[in-house]
């Protein structure tokens, strides 16, 4: 007997119907990531409304809620912003089955963000992306911050599927740094 894992895509159309899920998707963003990697949660919801390239997914399985992926839609690429599985339902296969439903929904490359291979945490980290056919890059990459004053987080680069200009790095940051982060250097 397998689980199926779905996504339900929140959209400005459905924010209100969708509310329950919002609150748990703003609390399983606020405790996986730190202040630092993330924006406030109100702006996730108004880019919701205002941003057509911008989308959240929400990640469900017959059980209820596992967690939620947000992304952007590039023309050449799809960038996951945030990925993260409901603290409860952790380390128990989710994480991946979800994954595996996210790539098998969407039709172009991806592009997402990874900590550098620092401590343990951050290793699993790449190899569990590893594992679903994500190749690291080790480009020298900065996250813009998220906020007025904050740092620029080095960060690097994974990938799954063909972008052609992977290693492009000035190209890949220009579509990030605009997009995404609002930022001009």
């Amino acid at each position: 007997h397998v689980m199926k894992t779905s996504i339900v895509s929140v959209c400005k159309y459905s924010l209100a119907d969708n509310a329950h899920l919002i609150q748990k998707v703003e609390s399983t963003y606020n405790a996986a990531f730190p202040p630092v990697e993330r924006r406030d949660f109100s702006l996730v919801v108004d880019l919701l409304s205002s941003n057509s390239r911008f989308f959240l997914d929400v990640l469900m399985d017959p059980v209820g809620y596992i967690g939620f992926i947000t992304y952007w839609d590039s023309e050449s690429f799809i960038y996951i912003e945030h990925f993260a599985i409901d603290e409860k339902r952790r380390n128990s296969g989710l994480g991946g089955k979800a994954l595996h439903t996210f790539l098998q929904k969407v039709d172009k490359p991806i592009l997402l963000e990874v900590e550098p291979p620092v401590d343990k945490e951050q290793i699993r980290r790449i190899a569990f992306y590893n594992r679903y056919g994500f190749e690291y890059h080790s480009l020298p990459y900065k996250q813009p911050p998220y906020r007025m004053g904050d740092p620029m987080l080095p960060m690097c680069l994974m990938s799954f599927g063909d972008i052609p200009f992977i290693n492009d790095i000035q190209k890949i940051k220009t579509i990030l740094y605009q997009n995404v982060y609002n930022w001009y250097e």
